[in-house]
């Protein structure tokens, strides 16, 4: 009998290990995310919320896993034909991917981004990729830094090369399969789905994990449910991940709990202003951020040894560090959505220009955040139900009347999704502290003038 491992987890209660994953779970590539925070500075105002990129990894590879595992239970047409042997290794492929989904991440997650060097850094070797598919000539990201890592797995010989670029090609369309993940023909979006998708296990593990440390309930939903009616639906181009029509409410209840958190939570006013002040200690220099080596920069870059570097600059006065040492906040002067009225614009453009003038430090950031890629431009011709031609992101449903089953765009079922054409883009407009006075004097007098 093969050996297990047992962990217990908060939101899935106990995750099984077998002993290949054991071996990647133990590497220090993926013992790094430890040390990740989840949330980056949002532990300033929830303070909960200091659980870690490791903790979600394992949670998106065992739910990607058990979704998996029940699609195949359940035996439905768009599965019949694929061997046993064939599912256990698509098993085995989607169980790392949702391992490996985010072992790129940089310290403090998003806000690393901007420090990322050239892709061609990081990329993997060209014999990776399907033709003209290897990324140049651009800023890595964090997905560019995790299929460099996925790569540095197999050189180490944690993972056999050919399964680590199946992980990587289920994480990227544009890794080449190998030729047993190619035979899997159809089944490779399904597993695409499940990890990187509308109703993937990445948002469906973070929303409950985010909202749990976090000490709020905006992020709950009836996991149990969507799971429960979740299919494989035939579509345009064959078998893919669907829904039973009877799980459209439980979809609409993940939407809700994303809308909720990303204004609640993840687009709270307080973080964007310590991420700023990041940005600004790292340009100046107050501590070293580098990744000029790729891969083997970032096994030590942690949030812990930044934090430890902005003590340090902090003990030589540097400003931008101390003030996210001292957990000083900036004064919101301004939120609004963007592509407001013109008359909003030039009011705010008015006010940032006063700010200025005053001597304030003045500095703005911007939150944008789009909830679904699902379409609802369905085509108007009558009896007609398909999406609109270019449109290539859809989820459908399948329902059956008077035992014919019909597989529909889920729009067609959803009154809601209707609502979340428009993403959420919020900038916010700060001053520093010090210059709060200034500010609420300048606010003053523009709001005198404005009401005369």
């Amino acid at each position: 009998m093969a050996t297990t491992y047992e962990i217990r987890d908060p939101i899935h209660r106990t995750i099984i290990l077998d002993e290949a994953e054991r071996l990647i779970v133990d590497h220090p590539w993926v013992q790094r995310l430890r040390h990740v925070r989840q949330l980056g500075f949002v532990h300033l105002v929830y303070p909960g919320a200091v659980h870690d990129r490791f903790q979600h990894s394992l949670g998106v590879m065992h739910l990607a896993g058990e979704r998996f595992r029940k699609l195949v239970a359940a035996k439905p047409a768009g599965l019949a034909g694929y061997a046993a042997d064939d599912l256990a290794y698509a098993y085995r492929l989607i169980r790392f991917a949702g391992l490996l989904h985010d072992v790129g991440h940089a310290p403090f997650s998003h806000t690393a981004e901007a420090f990322l060097p050239a892709v061609e850094v990081v990329a993997p070797p060209a014999d990776w990729y399907r033709q003209g598919q290897r990324p140049a000539d651009r800023q890595a990201t964090h997905e560019d830094l995790g299929q460099a890592v996925i790569q540095a797995l197999a050189a180490s010989g944690a993972l056999e090369e050919s399964i680590a670029r199946d992980v990587a090609a289920v994480l990227s369309a544009k890794v080449r399969r190998s030729r047993r993940l190619g035979e899997l023909g159809p089944l490779v979006s399904i597993l695409r789905a499940l990890v990187s998708g509308e109703i993937d296990a990445d948002r469906c593990d973070y929303l409950l994990r985010d909202s749990h440390f976090s000490g709020v309930t905006y992020g709950i939903y009836d996991l149990q449910r969507l799971v429960a009616t979740e299919t494989v639906v035939n579509g345009p181009n064959g078998p893919e991940l669907g829904l039973d029509v009877h799980g459209v409410h439980a979809l609409e209840g993940l939407l809700m709990a994303r809308y909720h958190m990303f204004v609640q939570v993840y687009f709270h006013k307080t973080p964007p202003a310590f991420e700023y002040y990041l940005e600004r200690a790292i340009e100046d220099g107050e501590l070293a951020f580098d990744l000029r080596r790729g891969v083997a920069d970032l096994v030590d870059l942690r949030d812990d040894t930044v934090i430890e570097r902005l003590y340090a600059a902090r003990a030589k006065g540097c400003p931008w560090s101390t003030r996210i040492i001292d957990r000083e906040p900036a004064k919101l002067v301004l939120r609004e959505r963007v592509g407001a009225d013109q008359q909003e614009n030039f009011l705010a453009q008015v006010l940032v220009s006063a700010l200025k003038d005053a001597g304030c430090h003045v500095f703005t950031r911007r939150s944008r955040q789009i909830f679904t890629h699902l379409s609802t431009r369905l085509s108007t011709r009558l009896g007609d139900t398909s999406l609109m031609p270019g449109e290539d992101t859809h989820l459908l449903c399948e329902r059956r009347v008077l035992g014919r089953t019909l597989v529909e765009p889920v729009q067609l079922h959803s009154d809601l999704l209707a609502g979340f054409n428009r993403p959420i883009d919020l900038q916010h407009t700060y001053v520093l502290r010090r210059d709060a006075d200034k500010a609420r004097a300048v606010m003053e007098k523009l709001d005198a003038w404005s009401t005369t």
